[in-house]
């Protein structure tokens, strides 16, 4: 989610849309936790939310976001 605001347009005032990610975190966490729990392969789901973990971290780092 901390990533959300750079690939997110921006709003009608030219800021970014903050809200959206705090609104969408459930869900996403929803998502992803019925996913891992639901499957017949754990490793499979383990390295699913590694992967969109990962994407997120280097989103949310090359934005600037950490520096």
């Amino acid at each position: 989610m901390a990533a959300m605001p750079v690939w997110f347009p921006r709003g009608a005032a030219g800021i970014d849309h903050v809200a959206f990610p705090l609104v969408l975190f459930p869900a996403f966490w929803a998502i992803a936790f019925f996913y891992a729990l639901l499957t017949e392969r754990l490793a499979r789901a383990s390295l699913f939310v590694l992967v969109l973990t990962l994407i997120n971290v280097t989103i949310a780092y090359s934005s600037g976001g950490w520096s």
